[in-house]
């Protein structure tokens, strides 16, 4: 299998998982108080659009020319580490609404 195969895999995996923990954050701000949900908000919304913008990284593995493979790799590793960050900020938030 080539190598960008295996990227596309594991990056499609990857995604699946950042789409569950959205659902879930989502879920888990639903038991909030209001203002702990309106405080929320923008941090799910962020996630949920840096997870919209990891999915179209995959277009561009799929479709990236052997000559811009290594750009299109590194960039979506950038995008992957944004994500990452994006989503357990998040969750640090959200346990932090949940103490209080």
């Amino acid at each position: 299998m080539e190598a960008r195969d295996l990227y596309k895999q594991k990056y499609e995996a990857q995604l699946h998982e950042w789409s569950a923990k959205v659902d879930e954050l989502k879920a888990r701000s639903d038991k909030l108080t209001a203002q702990a949900k309106i405080d929320m908000l923008p941090r799910i919304e962020t996630v949920q659009g840096k997870v919209d913008g990891a999915k179209a990284k995959l277009h561009d593995i799929a479709t990236a020319t052997d000559d811009k493979w290594d750009d299109v790799k590194k960039s979506t590793e950038l995008a992957w580490n944004d994500v990452k960050a994006a989503v357990e900020g998040a969750y640090e938030a959200i346990k932090s609404h949940t103490k209080n």
